[in-house]
This record gives C-alpha cells, sequence and structure tokens, in this order.
C-alpha cells in the first residue's frame, strides 16, 4: 500500500499526503524527529480517527487558517491536531489527537509533500508496517470518539459518526461542543 495525496479544492496549490501505519515500534523516536524538526508531519493517534475524511477537513481547515493569518498553533501540522479536538485547549488537544509513545499505531499527515521527500524521511525513521489509509475505522476507538466529541446515539440516528465528527471540526470557531 502506498499514502495517498489530496489535493485542497479550496486552496489548488495545497496537499495534504495521508499514510497510515501499524505495529509501530518506535512511536517515541518518531515524536521527537517531528519536535527536533527531522521532518514536519502531523502524528495522529489511530484512536480517534475514525475516517480518513476527518483528517481532510481538518487539514483543510488548518491550510485556510494559514492563508488567513488566524492559526492558534505554530505550524499547520500543529493545526491539524488542534483542529481535531472539539476543544480550544492546544495542550489537551495534542494530548487527546496527538501520537503517544506507546501507541502501536499512526496517521501521517504532511503538507504539501509535493515531491514526497517528508514522507521518504517518515519511511526511513518508521519501524511499522504500511497500510491501506481506508483502513483506520478498524483501528478507531468509537466510544472514546463518541465520549471525546460528545456525540449520542440519538444524534446517530440522523447521522453517520464520521459526519458528525466533520461537523464539529468544520464549526469550531462558531461553537463549542
Amino acid at each position: 500500500m502506498s499514502a495517498r495525496v489530496i489535493r485542497n479544492e479550496l486552496y489548488p496549490d495545497s496537499t495534504v499526503t495521508l499514510a497510515l501505519f501499524k505495529n509501530v515500534d518506535n512511536a517515541k523516536e518518531l515524536r521527537q524527529c517531528v519536535m527536533t524538526g527531522k521532518f514536519e508531519a502531523a502524528l495522529l493517534k489511530t484512536s480517534m480517527i475514525i475516517d480518513p475524511f476527518q483528517v481532510i477537513v481538518a487539514a483543510n481547515r488548518a491550510v485556510h487558517l494559514n492563508k488567513v493569518n488566524k492559526m492558534m498553533t505554530k505550524n499547520v501540522h500543529t493545526e491539524i491536531l488542534f483542529s481535531l479536538s472539539p476543544t480550544k485547549n492546544i495542550s489537551e488537544s495534542f494530548r487527546k489527537f496527538g501520537l503517544a509513545d506507546t501507541d502501536r499505531s499512526v496517521v501521517v499527515a504532511i503538507m504539501d509533500d509535493i515531491d514526497g521527500t517528508v514522507l521518504n524521511s517518515v519511511l526511513t525513521y518508521m519501524q511499522g508496517e504500511l497500510i491501506d489509509v481506508a483502513e483506520v475505522e478498524s483501528l478507531a476507538d468509537i466510544a472514546l470518539i463518541k465520549k471525546i466529541y460528545k456525540i449520542t446515539d440519538t444524534e446517530l440516528t440522523t447521522c453517520s459518526l464520521s459526519n458528525a465528527i466533520v461537523a464539529r471540526i468544520s464549526s469550531k470557531d462558531i461553537v463549542i461542543v
């Protein structure tokens, strides 16, 4: 399997590359690589991701906020993490949606990696198996996702879990759930 590159429809000069890894043995080292600048990427906790579309919406939101100079975090990759969270607490967003040292799977989101240089750098450090990003749902913790996003079973009678999450991400500045 390979990573998936998605072009931003609102900003066609921008792309997001998504890759999913399982059986990861070096999550702590990967986090250190991001923190020390060896590569720039958002390392996302798979237990909190139900659908790749959820990450795409957060990435599009991050790109938009970057273009209009309204980001709350230091770079577009940390803004993706922050955009995924239903709260406005940045450190809480990183804890709940960012890769933890003990995690065994990870979604990697890389902005504007046109030539694949950053992905190749990630692959150099990664000790895990690259799988189809569509398999992320099998790694998600549905009960935890519903709790964090405050999604009720009643709400799910009118929309999918993915749609409920995307609605919260896209309306974050309007309403805090």
